[in-house]
């Protein structure tokens, strides 16, 4: 149903009212202090609010009409305390944020740090639009400007603290968190619409003889180069077919695919172990100059797939585990190649041109 219309004699009536209890009260006529009460009586009827906010907005005009403390001091306290108020519920989500991305928890600091000058400047701005503004809604809609203008900086710091918490900050491909998540909704694409699916799971081989022979910081490369050609093999992926390139931690990196050509994997992964197998490292001293020539590292890798012809598997983590003993299999048995787990539970292994069933 809707509202009736309020004429503009109703809204004379009210405005008296009002100025009669603000006589009452004493607040001191020409002031500011009445911009601002009218201020915050008003605010019930924004919605960019919450209920919270509203309540703690008119309990600081009750508490003003109480005191009859109407010293410029107690006017900046007051519009500081409103400032608190906009900015509890943003300050609410970037804590839950905290908790949710405690790994990154440096980093978040460190970005919230980048707006104290902000805020501090919000707070400025917003007693100058008191002090200079004679009509109500004209300062409020001032005020709201001002506060969504810090809002859309928040916002970009949440998106920038989102991608932290899904991406290893090391290789820049997927986390484990990433991972899960898709495991997780490729599966819902499973058993709803029969998507195949396929798991690559991977590590480098020698990998700590390889940090203990040159170094963490040399195998912090190494690691960043295969995170570079992997986020390159999930590209090889058409557009029907979903694709996520992760790392688990340490050496230990995935691949996943979900869609109609998720059988892709196997010719992707073979591809990947020649291009990391003829990668050429470099290790090069502080001033630049090439101190170790032609470095190799290899990786070994294990690819399962979930279609129709697996009747046996039913879960993500069934096909997970297949994909983990192909691995095995490479590991022990065809080490520097990618080893797939047929659904026989024969493996084939991956040679540079085709495969040869062991």
């Amino acid at each position: 149903m809707p509202k009736p219309k309020t004429s503009s004699a109703d809204c004379t009536n009210t405005y008296l009212k009002l100025f009669e209890m603000f006589d009452k009260a004493g607040v001191p006529p020409e002031t500011r202090w009445r911009s601002l009460l009218l201020f915050f009586r008003e605010m019930k009827d924004y919605h960019y609010l919450d209920q919270e906010q509203k309540i703690a907005l008119l309990a600081q005009m009750e508490d003003i009409l109480k005191s009859k403390h109407y010293t410029e001091d107690h006017l900046v306290s007051t519009i500081r305390r409103c400032s608190e108020i906009f900015s509890k519920p943003i300050v609410k989500q970037l804590d839950s944020m905290v908790h949710e991305t405690s790994s990154v928890i440096d980093q978040f600091f460190s970005k919230l740090s980048s707006r104290y000058g902000d805020i501090s400047h919000l707070e400025s701005e917003s007693l100058a639009i008191v002090a200079e503004s004679t009509d109500s809604s004209m300062m409020l809609e001032k005020l709201q400007s001002a506060f969504r203008r810090v809002r859309v900086l928040f916002e970009e710091d949440i998106c920038h603290l989102e991608n932290l918490a899904f991406i290893d900050p090391l290789t820049e491909v997927s986390n484990r968190l990433s991972l899960d998540l898709f495991m997780k909704n490729a599966s819902a694409r499973w058993q709803a619409d029969g998507h195949p699916m396929a798991i690559a799971l991977f590590d480098i081989d020698h990998f700590k003889d390889f940090n203990d022979t040159y170094g963490h910081l040399i195998g912090d490369q190494v690691l960043k180069v295969v995170g570079a050609h992997l986020k390159r093999a999930r590209e090889e992926f058409d557009a029907q077919t979903e694709a996520l390139a992760g790392r688990f931690g340490g050496d230990e990196f995935a691949l996943m695919a979900s869609g109609p050509n998720a059988h892709m994997m196997a010719a992707v992964i073979n591809r990947f172990c020649k291009v990391i197998k003829n990668f050429n490292l470099l290790i090069r001293d502080t001033e630049g100059n090439v101190e170790k020539n032609n470095l190799h590292i290899t990786v070994s890798a294990g690819i399962a797939v979930l279609d129709s012809n697996t009747p046996q598997i039913h879960t993500v983590e069934q096909l997970f585990e297949r994909s983990d003993k192909a691995l095995y299999h490479a590991k022990h048995t065809a080490r520097s190649r990618a080893v797939v787990i047929k659904p026989n539970d024969k493996f084939l292994i991956l040679d540079d041109e085709n495969g040869e069933a062991v």
